[in-house]
């Protein structure tokens, strides 16, 4: 298995954990494109026309472009929790652009200098969506960020009635093998959760951004712009990257200080396309008691096993990038026992934005 190091995207989140900063940097063309956007469609403003003028005069002396910064990376500097991380194929502009430029209009007039992004009120903030109709926990919440497609993996916090919290594990479809620990001493807690993300093996590069996610105490959740991640070209199966976002609150509680902290990892996996799946039902003899062919996306939910059947066969035929079929097997041994828990069978299948999401089918007898 091949490891690569991650690569920062030009527009990215760099996170030092030490100094608990999070630094976005932006082109300069980017810059001048922004401001040009907010400030189309307003020629009768000379001011705002001087305006445009003077910032992209002032970007293209900062060849580096300008450096946005956002306090305390861990709690968004604002004592809101860090719970997860929303992935998107897309950077996600959030810096409030405009205000920034109009409220330092003056300063553009008189040729002064200034630092874009030196006041963290303009960094944007991307509210959640949360649907806890008929949810028996926070892991059956349906989340929605908007217009912003992307997937998503968090452990939002939740208080009973009696003002006992817990910690659940939601994670969206393009999101596999989640895991989450909780660890509570005397000294405060610890939360962590991590997960995997398979993306379609191709020839070009696939850029992800992980995009840490914060909720309120009120349970407000939101989004925040984060690191631009790239797994490399070569078109190969199995090259594995992680993003990892933590954050650390500190609080007073009858003369103790607690801690609070937490770590979100998200590894980056590279997969051929799965292209057919089949499903062999076996005898104690290795004979095919049943064959069946699906494509990826038609698996059902649950596999009814013939009387005799010992084991379980599952061929994932996959498209790697040359348009060659390569198999993958895997073998699930049944136990007879009914005393012992459900077990599941491992498919994959291909979603539309070029990830790959994994299925667990269950076993009924």
């Amino acid at each position: 298995m091949k490891i690569r190091k991650s690569k920062y995207h030009q527009k990215s989140v760099k996170v030092v954990h030490c100094g608990a900063l999070i630094w976005r940097k932006f082109s300069t063309n980017c810059d001048a494109h922004l401001a040009e956007r907010f400030l189309k469609g307003r020629e009768n403003n000379h001011l705002l026309k001087s305006l445009f003028k003077l910032s992209v005069i002032f970007m293209a002396f900062t060849a580096s472009g300008c450096t946005l910064a956002v306090p305390e990376a861990g709690t968004d500097g604002n004592g809101d929790r860090l719970i997860g991380a929303f992935i998107t194929s897309e950077y996600l502009d959030l810096y409030d652009m405009e205000g920034y430029l109009n409220d330092h209009a003056a300063s553009l007039m008189n040729n002064s200098s200034i630092t874009i992004g030196n006041d963290s009120r303009y960094e944007g903030k991307l509210v959640a969506t949360v649907d806890k109709e008929g949810a028996q926990s926070s892991s059956e919440w349906k989340i929605s960020f908007g217009d912003i497609k992307g997937e998503y993996i968090l452990m939002p916090v939740t208080e009973d009635e009696d003002g006992n919290t817990s910690v659940g594990n939601l994670c969206s479809d393009g999101v596999g093998d989640p895991y989450l620990n909780y660890n509570v001493t005397d000294d405060g807690e610890t939360q962590e959760i991590s997960a995997t993300v398979y993306q379609v093996s191709g020839k070009s590069e696939h850029t992800q951004y992980v995009n840490p996610v914060f909720q309120k105490e009120n349970g407000e959740i939101y989004a925040m712009a984060g690191n631009g991640y790239s797994n490399g070209v070569g078109g190969s199966e199995g090259n594995t990257m992680a993003a990892t976002l933590s954050g650390e609150t500190t609080t007073v509680e009858n003369g103790k200080t607690k801690t609070e902290g937490c770590k979100v990892t998200v590894q980056f996996a590279t997969m051929y396309k799965p292209v057919r799946t089949i499903i062999y039902q076996m005898n104690e003899a290795n004979q095919v008691l049943k064959q069946t062919a699906y494509k990826p996306s038609e698996v059902p939910d649950s596999l009814k096993v013939e009387a005799d059947t010992v084991y379980i066969l599952a061929e994932i035929r996959k498209e790697d990038t040359s348009g060659k079929m390569v198999t993958t097997r895997t073998i699930l041994n049944l136990n007879s026992s009914e005393d012992e828990e459900t077990q599941y069978l491992e498919t994959w299948y291909p979603l539309d934005n070029g990830l790959v999401s994994k299925k667990d089918v269950e076993i009924e007898y």
